[in-house]
């Protein structure tokens, strides 16, 4: 495909630098300050989106390049951001580039920033094409050029979409199922043909000519899928001469696409041989059969296991022609055992000349080929008349000071856990060498991008106010601990336990001797085995990370509580007997420790305010009201309020403003949390609120108690800017 947009842009000044938008990747926004003008961003899309099992579900995602940023200076979770982007407005239902002001909320907007190894053009340099290309207003397209295509020429040079390519992909991977689904249907007349006697004639003619039609078609497929892979092969050489993508992802497209091709074209080639040479129904079915279900797991797995052993590492390898090059703190690259290596220089001990030289290496390293492997500090002697060494080129990643880099990878010496897929010598010195510590946060210039109060801001920018607004992931990533120094207390930590996978808080990191040794005071579910039940304990528990796995799980800051009060959140839970193995178990006290819910449980009435939106059972179900009043608690934990809600009125349920008593000692009472809205004062809440007392228009889905608390609440009004 030729690049549509560059037409547009074919007055910029020509670049030097290699833009590559293939060896990118997405990381999950934890604060806008790690936002700057000039950045790609991505998040899912309006439609279709959803919540489960406190994740939220996209069918697809939508992209925009960053113009302005301006944080709340409550919290770092709140922005207002100027985007250039693909979209439509309430007003005009096509889809253009249009720079828009929206506020965003990272509670609800699940947003990443796509970083790139290459690229082409600086941040000054993408807002200029971005507006060039918001100018000329090129046609969208929803295959060819849509807001992914867009943003990636800004930065790259090069249009690029990765949700088009892995829709054609199973496009691709769903056209061989269908040549598998014709093999079937072969096998199924053939086997009837010899069992029913008296049709055997009658149905010969038609079996060999759907064989012939079988054969026919899984020939057309592999034709079509080879002439695809030449012309993408060539397409790629082209991107590369122009510098449109990196000569690592080059390589890696180039392997994968012909791997997968080798893999896709053995149930084509079966079905064409046994389909014309096999007419023996039972012969046919005892080949198909197992062909198919080979086929099936080649298709699924070619591309899965090009990915599993690829190296983390995306950028160039230098060739080294004078060994005085090669520095500590240097991840080389180097023939070990015949298969290509990598390892950390540590230190360099001497070296004669430009091609003999001494240095000392941190790697996974082994006596023999199939012996037991572990990270080990050994002798490397170079001699580059007889071997070949390639420095890795981490000038576009953030890495860590040289000694930092030798001081990571000696704390791990010793370590067992070699894995083919996951923890080869390529992640060690890749985890030893880069900073991917997803804290790590860039500030903006606070003079240029002043911060302001959300409450305060003028309704002048656009604002998603609907009912059911579903939060975001709350889980980031789940980490595997190399080092004991990668554990901060309030963290939440997974570790076997009785031998089943267990999750605890970590409230003490406890100092020992060596990094690999780790020492924690652990809250969790502890195992009274005199008494046979489970209870909440601190103790202390000691791991070897040298054998054992022990993980941390981190949730957004956006809906955790601080480490202070996670910890202390955590020691109240001690002494707790309601231990359920499905539905009260290690992972559900961890995520009520950790995680901020949309409700939060009242203990006093004086944590509320009139117009506030409170949460009570009511039949026996969860419910929403406006609370109108509420009076102190007479001693026993009661307390009564005026409320507004659709309540039951002689069996008809209607909006009315009644009395209600709770019960605050059973937690019955909730406060809704309004934060990421605009909305009304409380009085103005109650206003609203009162002015729809006596309707009778109930709905269970469209106009139940919880959207008419959100209807007085929210203020939902759109406002041009």
């Amino acid at each position: 495909m030729g690049n549509r947009l560059d037409k547009d842009l074919a007055e910029d000044e020509a670049q030097d630098a290699t833009g590559c938008a293939y060896c990118s990747e997405k990381v999950r926004l934890v604060s806008f300050k790690q936002l700057n003008p000039g950045d790609h961003i991505c998040q899912g899309g309006r439609s279709f989106l959803r919540h489960m099992n406190r994740k939220q579900k996209n069918l697809y995602t939508h992209h925009a390049i960053v113009k302005k940023v301006i944080c709340e200076n409550l919290n770092d979770h709140s922005a207002v951001l100027t985007l250039i982007h693909y979209t439509d407005t309430p007003y005009d239902t096509n889809l253009k580039i249009r720079e828009t002001t929206e506020t965003r909320d990272l509670r609800l907007d699940e947003m990443y920033l796509v970083r790139y190894i290459h690229r082409k053009f600086q941040p000054n340099q993408v807002l200029d094409r971005a507006q060039k290309l918001l100018e000329h207003d090129p046609k969208y397209s929803l295959v060819s050029l849509n807001c992914e295509h867009f943003c990636t020429c800004c930065i790259t040079g090069e249009e690029f979409s990765s949700q088009s390519e892995n829709v054609i992909e199973k496009l691709k991977n769903a056209l061989f199922s269908i040549v598998k689904v014709v093999s079937k249907i072969v096998r199924f007349c053939d086997i009837t043909a010899d069992d029913v006697a008296n049709v055997v004639k009658k149905l010969s003619m038609n079996v060999s000519l759907l064989r012939i039609a079988a054969a026919a078609f899984s020939g057309l497929v592999l034709i079509v899928s080879l002439t695809t892979n030449i012309v993408k092969h060539s397409l790629l050489c082209n991107k590369v001469k122009n510098d449109r993508i990196c000569k690592n992802c080059y390589n890696h497209k180039v392997r994968s696409m012909w791997f997968s091709l080798i893999f896709l074209s053995f149930p084509a080639i079966a079905n064409i041989l046994v389909g014309l040479l096999i007419t023996s129904g039972p012969i046919l079915a005892g080949i198909l059969v197992p062909l198919s279900v080979l086929s099936l797991v080649m298709v699924w797995g070619s591309n899965k296991f090009c990915q599993v052993v690829r190296s983390p590492f995306t950028g160039d390898k230098i060739r080294v022609d004078d060994v005085r090059n090669v520095q500590v703190g240097d991840v080389i690259l180097y023939q070990y055992y015949k298969l290509l290596h990598e390892a950390v220089v540590s230190s360099v001990d001497s070296h004669t000349g430009s091609k003999l030289g001494k240095v000392h290496v941190i790697h996974y390293g082994t006596k023999s080929l199939f012996s037991t492997r572990e990270i080990i500090k050994e002798e490397l002697k170079i001699n580059l008349d007889k071997m070949e060494i390639f420095k890795l080129d981490y000038s576009c990643y953030t890495v860590y000071p040289p000694e930092e880099v030798v001081l990571r990878a000696g704390q791990r010496i010793g370590e067992k856990k070699f894995g083919v897929f996951t923890n080869r010598s390529c992640h060690f010195c890749h985890w030893a060498k880069v900073n991917e510590n997803f804290d790590t946060i860039l500030t903006l210039d606070q003079g240029k991008y002043p911060f302001f109060h959300l409450a305060d801001f003028p309704h002048q920018v656009f604002k998603d106010q609907s009912t059911y607004r579903p939060p975001s992931t709350s889980l980031i990533k789940k980490t595997w601990i190399k080092i004991k120094s990668e554990v901060r207390d309030g963290n939440a930590i997974q570790f076997t336990y009785r031998g089943h996978l267990h999750k605890g808080i970590c409230t003490k990191v406890i100092t020992t001797e060596t990094a690999r040794e780790l020492k924690l005071n652990v809250v969790h579910y502890s195992y009274q085995e005199h008494l046979g039940v489970h209870e909440v304990r601190e103790e202390a528990i000691s791991f070897d990370l040298s054998v054992e796995n022990v993980y941390i799980y981190h949730y957004h800051p956006a809906h955790r509580y601080s480490r202070k009060e996670i910890i202390d959140r955590a020691r109240t839970k001690i002494g707790e007997k309601k231990y359920r193995k499905f539905s009260r178990n290690s992972s559900h006290l961890v995520e009520e420790i950790i995680l901020k819910d949309k409700e939060e449980v009242i203990n006093s009435p004086s944590e509320l305010c009139e117009g506030d939106i409170v949460s009570f059972f009511y039949w026996g179900k969860r419910h929403k009201a406006v609370l109108v009043s509420i009076d102190e608690d007479n001693g026993d934990k009661k307390c009564s309020m005026q409320v507004i809600h659709y309540g039951s009125l002689s069996g008809v349920r209607t909006v009315v403003e009644e009395k209600r008593v709770i019960d605050l000692a059973g937690h019955n009472l909730r406060k809704v949390n309004f934060s990421e809205y605009f909305t009304y004062p409380g009085n103005m809440v109650i206003k609203r609120a009162r002015k729809r007392l006596g309707e009778q228009k109930y709905s269970l889905f469209h106009n139940n108690s919880s959207q008419l608390a959100h209807w007085a609440k929210v203020d939902s009004q759109i406002k041009d800017i």
